[in-house]
């Protein structure tokens, strides 16, 4: 089998060739921030029929290890083009921003962390903001954390007993396709405009679907999507100008980058057979972190939840992720529980070169804690995406984990580029008790790491 990976830029124009059988062109239309496209992403092999290919990217804290501070960043640019769009002023502070992500050094970023959560955009009338499961949870949410008079709530993939589903909708070209929105009705019913955030714009039908759900049971006439990336054709976009006529609403589209693609070939690469290693438990050397004596500024949410297999946890939810609902007066009241969270296990470190896991949707709290928690940190989270791995300088995903997901063992999961960083002890983050059965899967991949710390957030 072939490891070849290559890249190859001209301005605005640029060439992905992974393994020698997969070639993705892109040509850069709109770049508002003048980002280094290398700064943003890089592209790899997918194990999905509908799209063979995806944009790993570096700035949202998801597939790949990063500093803590740099999705905060990325969030707070977003923001910033959309505050910028809706009053037609010119942030001074984006420049802070911009040049953290194009230089990346420890100095730079946390510096402009500094300023991103500082910022406090106030429109003209509320917003709501959605983030959409489970990629862009923490984005969205730090979009939303840089505005006033603004509320938010990400979607979800969790079944929630005895609670109503707000919004349904589907996301077609993704694994799990069903996105749900467990929202307080007042969230929902008045005619105030909806910003959607999502990590990536393919062909818009996700936004499209939402909007579409939200208009038949809460009409109103403005939308807005932002995105990191957005790579919508032609057809595309027509589609998008065809909706908006058909509801007579008004749709606009911003992202850091913008632009088309072309892909020739397919991926001539082997799925690997991942070895489920059996190690007994009593060599792992775990322990557990109960964060109950951190005291919550907004009360748990009571509810039960279901999985595929039928299993009820009625461990409650932490109100603070945006699940159901969250309200820009909580912004300081949550970076402060973070702070201290982050101050405390800071005094539960033994390692100096430290990984931070988030689970699945649960990636705002556990990433905002991490700033917190001292120099030698990387952060990102386990996925439901499956990517090819190639042992490769150039290729981004060089190795994964495979493991049941503790909340529902009917779900696999993965952790990219973890077996290579020699990390000396890893916080694995829950937001909600599951059992140390459930737990053993994701834990037995972490049986090389001297130190494991597994953290309940209640």
């Amino acid at each position: 089998m072939k490891t070849t990976h290559s890249s190859i830029y001209y301005p605005n124009q640029y060439t992905h060739n992974i393994n020698g059988s997969l070639e993705v062109d892109i040509r850069i239309e709109a770049n508002p921030y003048n980002l280094p496209v290398e700064s943003l992403y890089e592209m790899a092999a997918r194990i999905n029929k509908k799209r063979s290919f995806l944009f790993v990217s570096k700035v949202l804290g998801k597939h790949i290890p990063l500093h803590p501070c740099i999705p905060f960043i990325s969030s707070a640019l977003l923001a910033s083009i959309y505050y910028e769009e809706k009053t037609s002023q010119t942030l001074a502070e984006k420049e802070q921003l911009i040049e953290a992500l194009k230089d990346g050094s420890k100095e730079r970023v946390e510096a402009a962390y500094c300023v991103a959560k500082e910022l406090s955009f106030a429109l003209n009338e509320p917003v709501v903001f959605i983030g959409f499961a489970e990629t862009a949870t923490a984005l969205g949410h730090g979009v939303f954390d840089c505005f006033t008079k603004a509320s938010y709530i990400h979607s979800t993939r969790e079944r929630i007993v005895d609670q109503e589903v707000t919004l349904y909708f589907e996301e077609e070209h993704s694994h799990a396709t069903d996105q749900l929105c467990y929202a307080p009705e007042e969230m929902f019913d008045h005619d105030k405009p909806i910003c959607l955030v999502d990590d990536e714009i393919t062909t818009g039908k996700t936004a499209l679907n939402i909007i579409s759900s939200i208009q038949k049971k809460y009409p109103r006439k403005e939308y807005t999507v932002l995105s990191l990336l957005d790579w919508r054709t032609k057809e595309d976009r027509q589609r998008l100008k065809d909706f908006e006529d058909m509801w007579g609403i008004q749709i606009k589209t911003y992202s850091l980058l913008s632009g088309t693609i072309q892909v020739k070939g397919t991926p001539d690469v082997e799925e690997q057979v991942d070895a489920d290693e059996q190690i007994p438990l009593e060599k792992i050397n775990d322990h557990s972190i109960h964060l109950r004596d951190i005291s919550s500024p907004i009360a748990h949410y009571p509810y039960s939840s279901v999985d595929s297999h039928g299993t009820k946890n009625d461990t409650p939810y932490s109100a603070l992720t945006g699940r159901f609902g969250l309200s820009s007066k909580h912004r300081q009241s949550i970076e402060d529980y973070c702070r201290q969270v982050g101050q405390y296990l800071k005094t539960k470190r033994v390692g100096k070169k430290t990984l931070c896991l988030g689970t699945g949707e649960f990636m705002h709290l556990p990433m905002k804690a991490s700033v917190y928690m001292g120099d030698g940190i990387s952060y990102h989270s386990t996925t439901r995406s499956p990517i090819f791995p190639l042992n490769n300088d150039r290729y981004p995903i060089k190795n994964r984990l495979v493991f049941e997901s503790p909340d529902d063992p009917g779900i696999v999961q993965y952790a990219y580029n973890i077996l290579d960083s020699q990390y000396d002890e890893v916080f694995l983050f829950f937001e909600r008790t599951v059992s140390k059965e459930r737990r053993q899967s994701l834990l037995r991949q972490f049986y090389h790491v001297p130190h494991i710390h597994v953290v309940d957030f209640i």
